[in-house]
């Protein structure tokens, strides 16, 4: 099982284009006390888990028209978000927004969050399972 490395620094918003900065606004509010998740107060505490997801697309025209024309091409990502019995899923974000989301959590945890998913967008720590 995996958990969260907590990164040395807050993520910066300057990494991200005015479109991904934007979309960040809109679904995701992290600040030292909660996050808001579209619009409702998460406390840090209570996330558990994340998990990473590649945005499925269907094979075939159908799919090529989401990806290329709804996406402009590029490839999207989905993040659930488990807190106590809740679960909040952040759809159709880039892998910076994605990478944006995932180190914010990791930086504002105050305990170990388990990860599931993509790699390399944070520093993840092996732990044992029991």
């Amino acid at each position: 099982m995996y958990v969260l490395q907590r990164p040395n620094v807050r993520p910066s918003l300057d990494d991200l284009t005015p479109a991904e900065a934007r979309q960040i606004e809109a679904i995701f509010d992290p600040y030292a006390g909660e996050v808001r998740l579209y619009g409702e107060p998460i406390g840090w505490d209570e996330i558990t888990e994340i998990e990473v997801a590649k945005a499925a697309r269907a094979s075939g025209p159908a799919g090529w028209l989401v990806k290329f024309l709804v996406h402009s091409g590029v490839e999207t990502f989905h993040i659930g978000i488990y807190y106590g019995r809740n679960e909040t899923v952040l759809q159709n974000i880039s892998i910076n927004v994605a990478r944006y989301v995932v180190q914010s959590i990791a930086y504002y945890a105050p305990r170990p969050v388990r990860y599931h998913g993509s790699e390399g967008l944070a520093p993840l720590k092996s732990v044992d399972a029991s």
